[in-house]
């Protein structure tokens, strides 16, 4: 008897028993039979026709040979076993499928297996020793065939399907091994290799027609508990039974069927039921009639129906009725009429068209959504492509939108886009489209279009008419609009590269000062292109730390001393050599690069300026962004931790772009970085709008005086004026000034003469590697550092 390691490897090997089947009890085992036993009947006539052939095939490759006699017996045999076969097929076919079957009727068809492969098999046992070579071939060949294509047939069965394989393997098999020739021994074992595969497969796809029973029986389990779920739960959905006579006369009205006609019940009787479903329908707004006709072709052909939608008028409203019959006979067989149940669906439809609207609408604005309008572009390009009909995607975007949201609030930005929705409908025709795909992000799709022109005409209107003032809760609320255009087919012929090349466009207007239109242009897309892959490029650059860091030096205006090294980014590209960074850092702001960037050179400077004399400090930039994070302050002090820098020596600039983007939050992080020691500088000082009101609201350490008011500062009065102010306005506030961008010795006199504390600029030095750098700062004790300031002045 096998032991369990023989089970063990049956299973893993061949066999894969179906998850679930242990499951099952008798009742359900015996549908799943009947399911494999009717799979394998299906396929009756297909087989039967086959088997045929084949045996007129072999019939005729050996007749004429020594074994005419067993020919004809065996010939005789087999047409006995396909007409009962073709007999039972027969007999399955007129009566309806059964719906179960016994662990007998499986047992018979593994028999009746066996029989047709023992057939199949007598004539390699009593013809191949005594026939050819190319004879003997055919045998083998036809062996092969019979076990692939009879075991895939009878998989669903798999016993029957192993049985009919192992009927002729196994006599194929013995009989190329007794030949003792190497060539038929290196057959015998590809014949039982080929029947392991074989047996594999059906097994594999027995089990797999297994599951599949069972995960149609679970799913039409789930499926009725589902609805038997939410029909308890539909609030007007109470069902009422009806039924009619042969004549299609109500003979039967519940009391709730006759409440939704208004009606007695007795009033209803013998009223014609087609009459009566067409209610007081208005043919203008629904037409019933088909329903109608394919409820009465169910009538006239005694068919059974389910779940038939019906609309119906009923005082002047539309509702929907599910209705559900079967037909009544008699015991003599009579057709009686009909019996059945009624449903009014109406609420479940329409929250069904609610659903398909919020599925394709925007909520807001009532505007098709991003789907619904790809769809309509999808028919405009079918149209282009079918009569030539030109059409233009117009990107829309509001300018100063996030202003409203951020001062009013978004309850009356969201007023805001309603209108601006409205305002866009009045300017496009009845056949054009609006579409809304989110935020403050619209787009038109304007159809019939002839030049070029017309769709410039469209969005001159559109800037002027979303430009005009709106008034919203008694305030008065202005914004702009930016439009770009995009014709097809000249700027594309789907509907991606359409509306990519339309928000090129659009992107392109509002870098050109808003409130405007603009058309695409290949060069957009190039230049995208070219944006796309230098943002590839900084990823990498990122990853694989080919950035580089410069430093230039702030000296003090009357000692010479070397006091601050500001930290500049470089990037070292493999091809395009040095990069600065006005080329790479605004790519690196819109993508989020630069929080990664700023982390990076603030590691990575503090680590330089812990070898620096103990007197320079290092001053690194802080993004608008890098506040934005929220992680500025952990970031600061991780840098500073791992680098073992104090944190008296790191000085931290910031523009006050820095503050406009979140004042309160921003000037919460710097109290904590100031708490720790770290000096604070506000950079590019007098350029803003609101400089002077952020000196009241935080104390910084150091004011830098931008270049363009140092430049020819002797020949201009109005920046001597403005450096004048600062310089007074620090010094009174107890804050340090520097000024940048000092670029001669008259500038340098007149800015000490202001009181300026700190001077950088190129008059002394340009922004150096750090190993320049470190040169630099070596030599400048306070006399070197004077003698190079005099070295300078005398160049000069």
């Amino acid at each position: 008897m096998p032991n369990n390691r023989t089970f063990e490897f049956w299973r893993l090997t061949v066999r894969r028993e179906p998850a679930g089947l242990a499951a099952l009890n008798s009742d359900q085992r015996g549908e799943l039979r009947a399911a494999q036993i009717q799979a394998i009947l299906a396929l009756s006539p297909t087989m039967i026709l086959a088997n045929f052939f084949n045996l007129i095939i072999v019939t005729m490759l050996f007749w004429g040979t020594d074994h005419n006699a067993f020919l004809t017996l065996w010939v005789t045999t087999f047409v006995v076993v396909l007409g009962i076969w073709l007999q039972s097929w027969q007999r399955s076919k007129s009566r309806a499928p059964r719906s179960r079957a016994s662990v007998r009727g499986a047992r018979l068809m593994t028999m009746n297996a066996f029989v047709l492969g023992a057939v199949w098999a007598a004539p390699i046992m009593v013809m191949f020793h005594d026939v050819s070579e190319a004879q003997r071939v055919v045998l083998a060949a036809v062996a092969a065939g019979m076990i692939c294509g009879g075991a895939l047939a009878l998989a669903t069965v798999w016993q029957a399907a192993l049985v009919f394989s192992l009927a002729i393997a196994l006599p194929t098999t013995i009989s190329l091994v007794n030949t003792n020739n190497p060539i038929y021994l290196g057959l015998a074992a590809l014949t039982i290799s080929f029947s392991f595969l074989v047996s594999r497969t059906v097994c594999d796809r027995s089990a797999t027609f297994v599951d599949s029973y069972l995960a149609n029986r679970n799913l039409r389990e789930q499926g009725h508990v589902i609805s038997l779920l939410l029909r308890e739960f539909e609030e007007n959905a109470s069902d009422w039974l009806w039924q009619i006579d042969a004549e299609g006369r109500l003979a039967h009205v519940s009391n709730r069927m006759a409440a939704l006609f208004r009606e007695k019940p007795e009033n209803l009787i013998g009223i014609l039921t087609f009459k009566l479903l067409n209610g007081d329908a208005d043919p203008s707004k629904i037409d019933s009639s088909e329903i109608l006709q394919i409820l009465s072709r169910r009538f006239m052909r005694r068919a059974p129906f389910r779940d038939v939608l019906l609309p119906i008028f009923l005082g002047g409203e539309q509702r929907w009725w599910s209705l559900s019959a079967k037909p009544v006979f008699d015991a003599a067989g009579s057709f009686n009429g009909y019996r059945g149940v009624g449903s009014d669906v109406t609420e479940s439809k329409r929250a069904e068209a609610s659903l398909e609207r919020m599925a394709s609408f925007d909520g807001l604005t009532g505007l098709p959504n991003r789907a619904h309008f790809h769809q309509k572009l999808t028919h405009a390009l079918s149209r282009l492509a079918g009569t030539g009909d030109k059409f233009a995607v117009l990107s829309v975007d509001l300018d100063r939108f996030k202003n409203v949201n951020d001062t009013l609030g978004h309850q009356v930005g969201d007023i805001l886009l309603s209108e601006v929705a409205g305002r866009m409908i009045e300017c496009v025709r009845s056949r054009d489209v609006v579409a809304r795909f989110g935020g403050d992000e619209f787009v038109v799709l304007q159809v019939g279009v002839a030049t070029p022109e017309d769709s410039a005409i469209l969005a001159a209107r559109l800037v002027k008419s979303l430009s005009a003032p709106y008034q919203i809760n008694n305030q008065c609320v202005l914004i702009g609009a930016s439009v770009g255009i995009a014709i097809a087919p000249d700027h594309g012929d789907n509907v991606d590269e359409l509306l990519r090349n339309s928000d090129l466009a659009l992107y392109r207007a509002k870098a050109e000062g808003k409130g405007d239109y603009r058309y695409f242009a290949n060069e957009m897309n190039e230049r995208m292109q070219s944006r796309r892959m230098l943002e590839i490029e900084l990823r990498d650059a990122l990853q694989n730390n080919d950035f580089e860091l410069h430093f230039q030096p702030l000296i003090d205006a009357q000692t010479g001393v070397v006091t601050t090294c500001e930290t500049l980014i470089r990037w070292r590209h493999p091809t395009r050599g040095l990069i600065s960074p006005a080329d790479f850092i605004p790519v690196a702001e819109e993508t989020g690069l630069i929080v990664a960037i700023d982390e990076w050179v603030l590691r990575h400077a503090c680590e330089e300026a812990l070898g620096w004399p103990a007197h320079i400090r290092v001053a690194v930039n802080l993004s608008c962004v890098q506040f934005q994070s929220g992680r500025v302050t952990e970031i600061v002090a991780s840098a500073l931790a791992a680098s073992g820098l104090p944190a008296g020596r790191l000085e931290l600039e910031i523009t006050e772009s820095v503050l406009l983007a979140n004042s309160e939050e921003t000037l919460k992080s710097l109290k904590i970085l100031r708490d720790l020691g770290i000096r604070i500088s506000l950079d590019d000082f007098g350029t803003g709008y609101s400089s002077l009101s952020y000196l009241s609201s935080f104390r910084f350490d150091k004011i830098k005086i931008d270049r363009s008011f140092v430049r020819d500062v002797a020949q201009r009065p109005d920046a001597a004026a403005i450096i004048q102010a600062i310089t007074g306005l620090a010094a009174s506030l107890g804050m340090c000034t520097t000024a940048e961008g000092v670029e001669s010795n008259e500038e340098l006199d007149w800015l000490r003469l202001q009181g300026c504390k700190e001077i950088q600029g190129f008059l002394f030095s340009r922004p150096l590697p750090a190993r320049d750098l470190r040169a630099l700062i070596g030599i400048r004790s306070d006399a070197g550092a004077k003698r190079v300031l005099l070295a300078q002045e005398n160049a000069a």
